[in-house]
Protein backbone atom coordinates (compact mmCIF):
# COMPACT_ATOMS: atom_id res chain seq x y z
CA UNK A 1 0.00 0.00 0.00
CA UNK A 2 1.11 3.60 -0.84
CA UNK A 3 1.68 6.55 1.48
CA UNK A 4 -0.97 8.44 -0.35
CA UNK A 5 -0.23 11.52 1.22
CA UNK A 6 4.05 11.06 0.76
CA UNK A 7 3.61 13.70 -2.27
CA UNK A 8 0.44 15.97 -0.98
CA UNK A 9 2.03 16.54 2.30
CA UNK A 10 4.86 18.56 0.25
CA UNK A 11 1.80 20.76 -1.26
CA UNK A 12 0.11 19.48 -4.24
CA UNK A 13 -0.79 22.80 -5.29
CA UNK A 14 3.75 23.15 -6.32
CA UNK A 15 3.49 19.96 -8.17
CA UNK A 16 2.64 20.73 -12.24
CA UNK A 17 4.64 18.83 -14.96
CA UNK A 18 3.63 22.46 -17.47
CA UNK A 19 0.35 24.16 -18.33
CA UNK A 20 -1.03 21.02 -19.38
CA UNK A 21 -1.26 19.47 -16.22
CA UNK A 22 -4.53 19.26 -14.01
CA UNK A 23 -3.08 20.98 -10.39
CA UNK A 24 -4.34 19.69 -7.22
CA UNK A 25 -6.53 22.14 -5.07
CA UNK A 26 -5.45 22.67 -1.78
CA UNK A 27 -6.90 19.45 1.05
CA UNK A 28 -5.60 17.15 -1.41
CA UNK A 29 -3.84 14.90 1.45
CA UNK A 30 -5.68 12.09 0.83
CA UNK A 31 -5.55 11.96 -2.80
CA UNK A 32 -3.93 9.61 -5.22
CA UNK A 33 -1.35 11.66 -7.57
CA UNK A 34 -1.32 10.10 -10.73
CA UNK A 35 0.10 10.80 -14.14
CA UNK A 36 -0.72 9.71 -17.53
CA UNK A 37 1.00 10.06 -20.84
CA UNK A 38 -1.30 11.39 -23.08
CA UNK A 39 -4.81 13.06 -22.89
CA UNK A 40 -7.06 10.40 -23.80
CA UNK A 41 -6.01 8.54 -20.68
CA UNK A 42 -6.96 10.92 -18.50
CA UNK A 43 -10.34 10.45 -19.63
CA UNK A 44 -10.25 6.71 -18.42
CA UNK A 45 -8.43 7.43 -15.12
CA UNK A 46 -10.53 10.47 -14.04
CA UNK A 47 -13.51 8.02 -14.64
CA UNK A 48 -12.36 5.45 -12.31
CA UNK A 49 -10.81 7.69 -9.81
CA UNK A 50 -13.16 10.51 -9.57
CA UNK A 51 -11.94 13.36 -6.97
CA UNK A 52 -9.72 10.90 -5.30
CA UNK A 53 -7.16 11.41 -7.97
CA UNK A 54 -5.42 14.06 -9.30
CA UNK A 55 -4.02 13.49 -12.76
CA UNK A 56 -0.64 15.38 -14.77
CA UNK A 57 -0.84 14.47 -18.33
CA UNK A 58 2.66 14.42 -19.58
CA UNK A 59 2.00 15.31 -23.51
CA UNK A 60 0.75 19.05 -23.97
CA UNK A 61 -2.53 19.02 -26.05
CA UNK A 62 -1.75 19.78 -29.60
CA UNK A 63 1.72 17.98 -29.15
CA UNK A 64 2.54 15.07 -31.61
CA UNK A 65 3.42 12.23 -29.06
CA UNK A 66 5.49 10.36 -31.65
CA UNK A 67 7.95 12.93 -31.30
CA UNK A 68 7.74 14.54 -27.84
CA UNK A 69 10.54 15.04 -25.36
CA UNK A 70 10.00 15.84 -21.67
CA UNK A 71 12.88 18.44 -20.23
CA UNK A 72 14.56 17.30 -16.98
CA UNK A 73 12.24 20.08 -15.14
CA UNK A 74 9.16 18.23 -16.13
CA UNK A 75 11.05 14.53 -15.54
CA UNK A 76 11.90 15.33 -11.88
CA UNK A 77 8.08 17.38 -11.52
CA UNK A 78 6.88 13.96 -12.77
CA UNK A 79 8.76 11.79 -10.82
CA UNK A 80 6.96 12.94 -7.43
CA UNK A 81 3.87 11.49 -8.30
CA UNK A 82 2.54 8.10 -6.40
CA UNK A 83 1.43 5.92 -9.78
CA UNK A 84 2.29 6.56 -13.53
CA UNK A 85 -0.15 4.69 -15.71
CA UNK A 86 1.94 4.35 -18.45
CA UNK A 87 0.47 3.75 -22.45
CA UNK A 88 2.52 0.77 -22.59
CA UNK A 89 6.15 -0.88 -23.49
CA UNK A 90 7.09 -0.31 -26.71
CA UNK A 91 4.40 1.67 -27.71
CA UNK A 92 6.35 5.25 -27.35
CA UNK A 93 10.03 5.32 -27.77
CA UNK A 94 9.78 8.45 -25.11
CA UNK A 95 7.87 7.08 -22.78
CA UNK A 96 10.12 3.77 -22.38
CA UNK A 97 13.00 6.32 -21.44
CA UNK A 98 10.67 8.40 -18.84
CA UNK A 99 10.15 5.11 -17.28
CA UNK A 100 13.37 4.00 -16.67
CA UNK A 101 14.49 7.67 -15.73
CA UNK A 102 11.86 7.32 -13.45
CA UNK A 103 12.85 4.61 -11.02
CA UNK A 104 15.99 6.02 -10.71
CA UNK A 105 14.53 9.03 -9.36
CA UNK A 106 11.64 7.52 -7.64
CA UNK A 107 12.00 3.90 -6.79
CA UNK A 108 8.98 3.60 -5.22
CA UNK A 109 6.31 5.14 -7.54
CA UNK A 110 4.25 2.39 -9.02
CA UNK A 111 4.62 2.11 -12.80
CA UNK A 112 0.99 0.49 -13.96
CA UNK A 113 0.92 -0.88 -17.95
CA UNK A 114 -2.07 0.57 -18.53
CA UNK A 115 -2.61 -1.34 -21.95
CA UNK A 116 -2.25 -4.51 -20.32
CA UNK A 117 -4.17 -7.43 -21.66
CA UNK A 118 -4.47 -5.31 -25.11
CA UNK A 119 -4.44 -7.39 -28.68
CA UNK A 120 -1.61 -5.66 -30.54
CA UNK A 121 -1.52 -4.73 -34.35
CA UNK A 122 1.68 -4.99 -36.14
CA UNK A 123 3.20 -2.06 -37.74
CA UNK A 124 4.58 -3.01 -40.97
CA UNK A 125 8.17 -2.65 -41.82
CA UNK A 126 9.16 0.81 -42.14
CA UNK A 127 12.55 1.49 -41.17
CA UNK A 128 11.73 1.12 -37.48
CA UNK A 129 13.68 -0.63 -34.72
CA UNK A 130 11.55 -3.91 -34.12
CA UNK A 131 10.94 -2.91 -30.42
CA UNK A 132 8.14 -0.34 -31.84
CA UNK A 133 6.71 -2.94 -34.52
CA UNK A 134 3.28 -2.49 -32.72
CA UNK A 135 1.17 0.43 -33.73
CA UNK A 136 0.81 2.67 -30.49
CA UNK A 137 -2.40 3.71 -30.69
CA UNK A 138 -4.30 1.34 -28.79
CA UNK A 139 -6.38 3.52 -26.58
CA UNK A 140 -8.74 4.31 -30.35
CA UNK A 141 -10.58 0.67 -29.35
CA UNK A 142 -13.35 0.23 -27.02
CA UNK A 143 -12.46 -3.09 -26.34
CA UNK A 144 -8.90 -1.81 -25.23
CA UNK A 145 -10.72 1.10 -23.37
CA UNK A 146 -12.11 -1.38 -21.34
CA UNK A 147 -9.13 -3.58 -20.38
CA UNK A 148 -7.95 0.28 -19.68
CA UNK A 149 -10.26 0.25 -16.79
CA UNK A 150 -9.83 -2.64 -15.65
CA UNK A 151 -6.00 -2.13 -15.09
CA UNK A 152 -6.67 1.36 -13.45
CA UNK A 153 -9.19 0.44 -11.35
CA UNK A 154 -6.84 -2.28 -10.07
CA UNK A 155 -3.84 -0.11 -9.57
CA UNK A 156 -6.11 2.14 -8.12
CA UNK A 157 -7.36 0.35 -5.50
CA UNK A 158 -4.27 -1.50 -4.66
CA UNK A 159 -2.46 1.88 -3.77
CA UNK A 160 -5.72 2.78 -2.12
CA UNK A 161 -7.33 -0.20 -0.77
CA UNK A 162 -9.77 1.15 1.57
CA UNK A 163 -11.70 2.81 -1.24
CA UNK A 164 -11.17 0.00 -3.62
CA UNK A 165 -15.07 -0.47 -3.49
CA UNK A 166 -15.49 3.28 -4.76
CA UNK A 167 -12.80 2.57 -7.96
CA UNK A 168 -14.46 -0.87 -8.58
CA UNK A 169 -18.03 0.73 -8.73
CA UNK A 170 -16.62 3.97 -10.92
CA UNK A 171 -14.81 1.45 -13.37
CA UNK A 172 -18.12 -0.71 -13.75
CA UNK A 173 -19.98 2.69 -14.61
CA UNK A 174 -17.40 3.57 -17.01
CA UNK A 175 -17.78 0.47 -19.02
CA UNK A 176 -21.23 1.03 -19.24
CA UNK A 177 -20.69 4.18 -21.06
CA UNK A 178 -17.69 2.25 -23.27
CA UNK A 179 -20.56 -0.58 -23.98
CA UNK A 180 -23.41 2.26 -24.80
CA UNK A 181 -20.68 3.50 -27.38
CA UNK A 182 -19.81 0.71 -28.31
CA UNK A 183 -23.52 0.16 -29.58
CA UNK A 184 -24.22 3.60 -31.09
CA UNK A 185 -20.67 3.20 -33.17
CA UNK A 186 -22.10 -0.31 -33.96
CA UNK A 187 -24.93 1.13 -35.24
CA UNK A 188 -23.84 4.44 -37.10
CA UNK A 189 -21.97 2.11 -39.53
CA UNK A 190 -24.35 -0.74 -39.85
CA UNK A 191 -23.85 -2.30 -43.04
CA UNK A 192 -20.08 -0.68 -43.97
CA UNK A 193 -18.09 -4.02 -43.35
CA UNK A 194 -15.39 -3.97 -45.53
CA UNK A 195 -15.50 -0.69 -46.47
CA UNK A 196 -12.67 1.31 -47.29
CA UNK A 197 -11.51 4.99 -45.56
CA UNK A 198 -8.52 6.95 -46.74
CA UNK A 199 -6.05 8.63 -43.82
CA UNK A 200 -3.03 10.15 -44.23
CA UNK A 201 -2.02 9.02 -40.58
CA UNK A 202 -2.57 5.37 -39.75
CA UNK A 203 -3.52 6.01 -36.46
CA UNK A 204 -6.87 4.25 -36.67
CA UNK A 205 -5.92 0.27 -37.16
CA UNK A 206 -7.64 -0.60 -34.10
CA UNK A 207 -10.70 1.31 -34.77
CA UNK A 208 -11.07 -0.31 -38.25
CA UNK A 209 -10.16 -3.65 -36.66
CA UNK A 210 -13.05 -3.22 -34.35
CA UNK A 211 -15.78 -2.58 -36.81
CA UNK A 212 -14.40 -4.34 -39.92
CA UNK A 213 -13.38 -1.22 -41.79
CA UNK A 214 -10.19 -0.93 -44.03
CA UNK A 215 -7.75 1.86 -43.34
CA UNK A 216 -5.93 3.10 -46.17
CA UNK A 217 -2.77 5.48 -45.57
CA UNK A 218 -1.90 8.53 -47.83
CA UNK A 219 1.35 8.69 -45.43
CA UNK A 220 3.51 6.35 -42.84
CA UNK A 221 4.30 7.95 -39.66
CA UNK A 222 3.32 11.89 -41.11
CA UNK A 223 5.74 11.16 -43.82
CA UNK A 224 4.71 12.42 -47.63
CA UNK A 225 3.95 8.75 -50.10
CA UNK A 226 5.90 8.76 -53.20
CA UNK A 227 4.46 9.89 -56.10
CA UNK A 228 4.13 5.97 -57.16
CA UNK A 229 2.41 5.36 -54.02
CA UNK A 230 0.46 8.55 -54.56
CA UNK A 231 -0.66 7.87 -58.21
CA UNK A 232 -2.13 4.07 -57.06
CA UNK A 233 -3.62 5.64 -53.74
CA UNK A 234 -5.82 7.96 -55.83
CA UNK A 235 -6.33 4.87 -58.53
CA UNK A 236 -7.77 3.11 -55.45
CA UNK A 237 -9.78 6.03 -53.73
CA UNK A 238 -11.45 6.95 -57.29
CA UNK A 239 -12.36 3.21 -58.01
CA UNK A 240 -13.86 2.93 -54.38
CA UNK A 241 -15.70 6.04 -54.67
CA UNK A 242 -13.93 8.03 -51.81
CA UNK A 243 -14.42 11.31 -51.50
CA UNK A 244 -12.95 12.37 -48.32
CA UNK A 245 -9.42 12.33 -46.92
CA UNK A 246 -9.13 12.30 -43.15
CA UNK A 247 -6.33 13.82 -41.44
CA UNK A 248 -5.04 14.95 -38.47
CA UNK A 249 -4.29 18.50 -36.46
CA UNK A 250 -1.16 17.18 -35.41
CA UNK A 251 0.14 16.67 -38.96
CA UNK A 252 0.88 18.96 -41.43
CA UNK A 253 -2.84 18.23 -44.32
CA UNK A 254 -1.11 19.68 -47.76
CA UNK A 255 -0.84 16.12 -48.70
CA UNK A 256 -3.93 14.94 -47.82
CA UNK A 257 -5.27 18.57 -49.78
CA UNK A 258 -2.72 17.05 -52.97
CA UNK A 259 -5.17 14.05 -52.85
CA UNK A 260 -8.13 15.53 -52.35
CA UNK A 261 -8.08 17.36 -55.23
CA UNK A 262 -6.97 14.33 -57.19
CA UNK A 263 -10.05 12.67 -56.20
CA UNK A 264 -12.83 15.79 -56.31
CA UNK A 265 -12.78 15.70 -52.45
CA UNK A 266 -12.55 17.28 -49.23
CA UNK A 267 -9.91 17.34 -46.62
CA UNK A 268 -12.05 16.04 -43.10
CA UNK A 269 -9.49 16.32 -39.53
CA UNK A 270 -9.55 13.79 -36.80
CA UNK A 271 -8.09 14.24 -34.05
CA UNK A 272 -6.94 10.65 -32.08
CA UNK A 273 -5.66 12.45 -29.08
CA UNK A 274 -8.44 14.59 -28.27
CA UNK A 275 -9.30 14.33 -24.57
CA UNK A 276 -13.52 12.75 -24.70
CA UNK A 277 -12.01 9.69 -26.15
CA UNK A 278 -15.78 8.38 -26.20
CA UNK A 279 -17.54 10.78 -27.78
CA UNK A 280 -14.23 11.08 -29.97
CA UNK A 281 -14.84 7.41 -31.59
CA UNK A 282 -18.65 8.10 -31.87
CA UNK A 283 -17.53 11.74 -34.05
CA UNK A 284 -15.24 9.60 -35.96
CA UNK A 285 -17.85 6.84 -37.07
CA UNK A 286 -20.30 9.22 -37.66
CA UNK A 287 -17.77 11.04 -40.12
CA UNK A 288 -16.50 7.99 -42.06
CA UNK A 289 -20.13 6.85 -42.13
CA UNK A 290 -21.10 10.62 -43.61
CA UNK A 291 -18.12 10.02 -45.89
CA UNK A 292 -19.78 7.85 -47.94
CA UNK A 293 -22.87 10.48 -47.98
CA UNK A 294 -24.35 8.46 -44.73
CA UNK A 295 -25.53 5.44 -47.29
CA UNK A 296 -24.35 2.08 -45.63
CA UNK A 297 -23.80 -1.58 -47.31
CA UNK A 298 -23.85 0.46 -50.95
Amino acid sequence: MLLLGAVCLAGCLEWSAGENSRQCASGDEERLTVVVTILPQEEVARAVGGERVCITVVVPPGVEPHTYEPSATQIVQISRADIYLRLGPGLLPFEDALVDRLKTLNPGMVIVDMSRGVSPIAVPGQGHDTAYGVDPHVWLSLAHLRLMAENVAEAFSAADPANAGDYTAARDAYIARVEESDRRIRGTLLGMEGKPFLVFHPAWGYFAREYGLVQVAVGEGGREPSARGLSSLIAQAREEGIRVVFAEPQYDTRGSEVVAREIGGTVVLIDPLAPDTLSNLERVASAISGSYGGMKGE
